[in-house]
Order: structure tokens, then sequence, then C-alpha cells
């Protein structure tokens, strides 16, 4: 394959590089070749492999309790692949969301990417993980290509002794657990949750959450736009109220803008962590979140304090783990 590829690195590809992807393509060109098959069927068999690879590589038990089944494996998949980018710098992971097909039909998997024409290791991967993990057989196929009026790829599944009729009667039979109107007050929330934002549609800050305010003071509630001090760095969409809802099971890490745009001094950017639920009551979105830190030099770069963390987020348990693993080794 490589001499057919005209490939000049010599030994095994190394896990830790980033390669260019025309290796990549040619590689699968050389190979359609050789075994006389279509590109499309050797990248399902790449994905297959490649889920034996991540199971060879340690990565089996998580990949086991990412979900019960292959809907919540796959609403679940953005939050291994946000981990994974702080273990291997430079990682350009695609997204995925899920929404729901005609009922009883499947669902419908969208698929976003920066690198184009891999979407046939998503069926490979997606096939076996159904198979391995799972116990289930699917169906899956492209329903919608990227193009000019559609910036990703969807692909529907189907299962062939499908769950939707169950999983829509679960749906059916819940029930609201709170017994009487909520008593709790903006302030006692904003206490309780000091990493939390809310947003109207217009994506103006309404209300945000006490160690928030205190190093992002610029947060003003009712004259602040959560553009004019946040990125969105994941999931890869462009930050509107409506993108948010679509994508509303993704894992969202919101980063602060330079700080010579927001204040002139220099001082790390925050990046936040967490879900985006919406709040029919006010038809606004609240973004529950942690401060992505991994150790307490993080932390006070950031301008923040043990303190800041509440005892309920596991956020605090990891820095004080990543302190101990820094001074063991």
């Amino acid at each position: 394959f490589r001499k057919e590829a005209q490939l000049d690195e010599e030994g095994q590809f190394l896990v830790r590089i980033i390669y260019d992807d025309s290796k990549t393509y040619d590689l699968v060109a050389a190979a359609s070749k050789v075994l006389n098959l279509n590109a499309g069927e050797i990248l399902q068999m790449f994905g297959k492999m490649f889920f034996v690879f991540c199971q060879e590589s340690g990565y089996d038990t998580i990949l086991r309790v990412l979900g019960s089944n292959v809907r919540e494996f796959l609403q679940n998949l953005d939050a291994l692949h946000d981990h994974l980018a702080t273990i291997y710098p430079g990682m350009r992971a695609p997204s995925f969301r899920c929404t729901d097909a005609e009922k009883g039909k499947g669902l419908i998997l969208h698929y976003y990417s920066e690198r184009e024409g891999l979407q046939d290791i998503v069926i490979g991967i997606i096939k076996t993980v159904a198979q391995q993990i799972h116990g289930t057989e699917i169906d899956m196929k492209v329903i919608q290509q990227r193009n000019e009026e559609c910036d990703h790829i969807q692909f529907l599944i189907e299962e062939k002794e499908s769950k939707e009729e169950d999983y829509y009667e679960d749906l059916d039979r819940f029930e609201e657990n709170g017994t009487q109107e909520s008593r709790i007050s903006p302030y006692t929330f904003c206490k309780a949750f000091p990493f939390h934002i809310i947003f109207d549609r217009d994506l103006v800050v309404t209300q945000c959450g006490n160690a928030i305010y205190r190093v992002l003071p610029q947060l003003q509630p009712g004259n602040c736009s959560l553009l004019s001090v946040f990125s969105l760095v994941r999931p890869h969409i462009d930050i509107s109220f409506h993108g948010i809802l679509s994508h509303i099971n993704t894992v969202f890490v919101l980063r602060t803008k330079c700080e010579d745009e927001l204040t002139g001094t220099e001082i790390s950017c925050l990046r936040l962590k967490g879900q985006m639920i919406y709040l029919p009551e006010a038809d606004s979105i609240l973004f529950l979140c942690s401060p992505s830190v991994m150790n307490l030099d993080d932390l006070t770069r950031r301008g923040l304090y043990l303190s800041d963390i509440p005892l309920h987020d596991a956020t605090r348990d990891l820095v004080l783990l990543g302190e101990q693993f820094r001074e063991e080794y």
C-alpha cells in the first residue's frame, strides 16, 4: 500500500503525530486499487478496525459506559472528543448531534466535520459500536450530503429490531417531578451555581453566577451580549439561539475572547464547559458550566479560587488530583 500510495514514511505511523489528510486519501486510493474495492468499502472497514484499535488502546470501558443504547452513545460522543482534545493537541474531532426521524423510524445523525470524504468511516464505526456494545444490528445510510444549503452530512439510522416505540412510550409516561411552584430566588441560585449564565433569544445575558461575574464584571445582566465576551469552541456551529437549541444534547465549551478585545489586560482565557438547558418559562437558555482547569496554577491564572467551585462540582476533585499528579511526576 505504501508503495502504491507513494508515501515516503518509514516504519509505523505514530499515534501522537498528526499526518496530513492527503496521506489518508492516498492510502485509501491505493488500498482500493490493490483490493479491488471502492473507497467507501475501504473506509467502512477502517471504521470497524478503528473501533477495535480504540478498545485495545484502553478506551473499551469508557466506550461501553457512554450510553445504554446507540442514541445515548452518539449524544455523548462529543464529550469524549472534548476530553481527547486535551490529550491530543491539534486533534480535529468531528461533532455529532441526534434528532428524531419520523416516529418509529429511527433517528437522524448530524455529522459535522471540516475534513471531507470520511463519512464512510463514521458508518463503519457506528455499525460496529451498535453490534459490539449494544448487541443490535442497524441500517445506516446518508440521506443528506453537504451542499450550499446544508453545512453537514445527515445519516438515517434504523435498528433492525427497533426499540423506538418503547422510547416514545417512556417519554409519554414522564411526569413532572415537582409538586409546587419553584421557590428558589435568583440570589440563591447564583450562589448555589456560581458558574452559570442565562441569556435570552437575542443572546443578551440576563443572569450569571457569582464566580463568573467576579472574574468577568463586564457580564452586566441586561447590558451585555454573550458574543461580546465569549467565542464558541465546541460544537462547531455559528452561535445563535436556534443553533444552540438544535444542539441541546451536546457538550458546549465557551472561551473568553482575547483579553485585548475586552479589558486590555493579559490574563489567561477562561474556558467554560457545560450544558445548555432551555427554560421554557422564560424563553431563555441556561448555560450550566464549570471552569475547564487542570490544576491549581490553571485556577489562579484565571483569577479563581478553589472556594469558587461548589462542593457538588467534580471539578474541585479534578483540580486536586491534577495537582497531586504534577507533584508525583
